[in-house]
């Protein structure tokens, strides 16, 4: 199960049925929606619903893990997850409204879920992909200790035809457990 992480300054909890709108709003905006190769467009309340009753499915099996995230006022203004790649290893992604970027929520939020992933030790691995041309991705995944591994191609549903893209990699090193004598 998605457990419920809290930062300074946001919430981050399981995605619910009543995160529908929320999430077709987020997924549909046009500087987001460019980003993401799964998600196709336009995106609409119902594959909202669809997409998060799959995550439910997955989440149920471990192999899937994502968060909506909230502000301090309760607004939904993004989204982060980890879907299990291979075992050991999971995909990042995130998107957040374009009103809250800069503001360091993408910062919070991704030091949050890979605090929680290396308590966890279920994942010893998080690839990350973005858009060469993306900076503030770019800068979070850097700043967040991810190791470019170069360019790469993947084809994107909302772009209908293959787009360049930037790969990252983080290991997690899960913390000393300490014998007690």
């Amino acid at each position: 199960m998605t457990p419920a992480l809290l930062t300074p300054r946001l919430l981050l909890r399981p995605l619910e049925h009543e995160d529908s709108l929320a999430l077709a709003d987020l997924l549909n905006r046009p500087e987001v929606a460019r980003g993401l190769c799964t998600i196709p467009k336009p995106f609409t309340p119902l594959h909202a619903s669809a997409m998060i009753l799959m995550i439910r499915a997955a989440e149920t099996r471990g192999l899937e893990f994502v968060w909506a995230v909230e502000n301090s006022e309760g607004d939904v203004v993004g989204q982060i997850g980890l879907r299990q790649l291979r075992p050991g290893c999971a995909q990042l992604g995130y998107a957040f409204l374009p009103e809250f970027w800069g503001q360091g929520l993408g910062s919070e939020a991704l030091e949050a879920v890979l605090d929680w992933a290396t308590r966890q030790a279920r994942f010893t691995t998080i690839e990350a992909e973005t858009h060469h041309d993306n900076p503030a991705s770019l800068h979070l995944l850097e700043k967040m200790g991810f190791a470019d591994r170069g360019p790469i191609q993947r084809f994107s549903l909302a772009q209908q035809g293959q787009i360049p893209l930037m790969a990252f990699q983080k290991s997690l090193t899960p913390p000393l457990q300490l014998a007690v004598a």
